[in-house]
């Protein structure tokens, strides 16, 4: 059973005597707080937006990490609107005396919001988290080990999100008690969550999300250190894949700022800063898992840019890729014949223009060499070594007699 003190402590502050200046009820920091979560919504937005031009119309690859992203652009601004309604609707802005000396009845609907709210961005905050793993398993293709680990990782944070949601609607029983203050004692009988249980379930719940993005912002980086690329690119690759660590700098200025909460009277005014760094932490996460899938539109926009001021025409240039040696090809006749291919050639090639390609092409080679290497002792597939020289394709057929 919850005390009365417990119950006006996560109620708001109880009626005071006579009431403050006007010009104190009518302080207002809700535009500001609109402005900055608007901010940071409509970049979040801009980068979802951009993802799926990118991989629907640019690429051809949409798959089941976008469809997820997408869900959590559609969550973010279901608590976007949220946001908007209570503070324009209902006064959130407005010191807590607001809600007792001018709008007391929108105190109600503010609770009964508050409750959607809660669970609706515990979802949010666990689905961009797995669209991230399931974009980092389109890079670990190549790997069975770290398959295993984001499938296992994709579970865990299913599981997690179910166990969140159910402990915030079941936080009173009956469930309306959660909004409705008369169904608790002294008034009613329900049974509701103690304001420390409720304080500390919030505080697990977020410690959680910040250990989850900080692991999906530094489990890629041993993957792509592996990869057969020089020292810039595996940097630059870490750097794009580790953009999670912004979400988690926003959490960790959270989570005091929740821990806090029910110590604040002002829970309308400066006590609700901690809703838009809720804002703020779910949109950063968004905007950072959307960036490394916008390459292939950098590289367009920074082509044209190129182009126009060297006077080269778009498109033209491309990465020149060099092999030499002989190589094994395959039999081309029923005897004891092969065709060796001779390559001294620098022949172009296209450079990967999305961030999947150029992971996938480098761990391929890495994976392919690795084995190659394994053979070569044994195999008849590296019949010369390699070199490097210029000169033109030929290629011989040698019949062994």
């Amino acid at each position: 059973m919850q005390k009365r003190s417990e119950i006006v402590a996560r109620q708001g502050p109880p009626p005071m005597g006579p009431p403050p200046p006007a010009a104190y009820l009518e302080e207002n920091g809700g535009p500001k707080m609109l402005a900055v979560i608007g901010t940071f919504y409509g970049l979040a937005t801009l980068t979802v937006l951009l993802r799926v031009y990118v991989r629907a119309f640019m690429r051809k690859s949409f798959g089941v990490d976008d469809w997820i992203m997408m869900l959590a652009a559609a969550l973010s601004t279901s608590n976007f609107a949220i946001i908007v309604h209570l503070v324009s609707g209902l006064g959130i802005g407005h010191h807590a005396e607001y809600f007792i000396f001018v709008k007391p009845q929108n105190a109600a609907e503010f609770f009964k919001i508050a409750w959607w709210y809660a669970w609706l961005i515990v979802i949010a905050y666990s689905t961009v988290k797995i669209s991230i793993a399931c974009f980092l398993l389109r890079l670990a293709d190549h790997r069975r080990g770290w398959r295993w680990v984001f499938y296992v990782i994709i579970v865990v944070l299913v599981l997690f999100t179910i166990g969140s949601v159910l402990s915030l609607i079941l936080q009173c029983i009956p469930v309306a008690a959660a909004w409705d203050f008369t169904l608790r004692p002294p008034m009613g009988n329900a049974v509701c969550y103690s304001t420390e249980t409720f304080r500390n379930t919030g505080i697990w719940n977020s410690t959680f999300n910040l250990f989850s993005d900080l692991l999906l912002a530094v489990l890629p980086v041993p993957m792509i250190w592996k990869l057969q690329t020089n020292v810039r690119t595996r940097i630059s690759l870490c750097i794009i894949l580790s953009l999670g660590l912004f979400a988690c700098g926003t959490a960790v200025y959270k989570i005091p700022l929740q821990y806090h909460f029910f110590e604040e009277t002002d829970w309308s005014g400066r006590g609700a800063w901690y809703y838009v760094w809720q804002q703020i932490e779910l949109n950063v996460g968004i905007t950072a898992a959307c960036l490394p899938t916008l390459k292939p539109l950098a590289a367009d926009f920074f082509g044209a840019v190129s182009a126009l001021t060297s006077g080269e025409a778009y498109g033209s240039r491309s990465r020149p890729f060099h092999a030499s040696g002989y190589l094994k090809q395959q039999e081309r006749s029923g005897n004891n014949s092969y065709a060796l291919e001779e390559r001294k050639s620098s022949r172009p090639m296209s450079a990967p223009d999305s961030l999947e390609e150029e992971f996938k092409e480098n761990a391929g080679a890495y994976l392919s060499n690795k084995r190659r290497a394994s053979r070569a002792a044994e195999s008849d597939e590296s019949i010369l070594p390699l070199h490097q020289h210029k000169g033109i394709l030929k290629t011989m057929e040698v019949e062994i007699k």
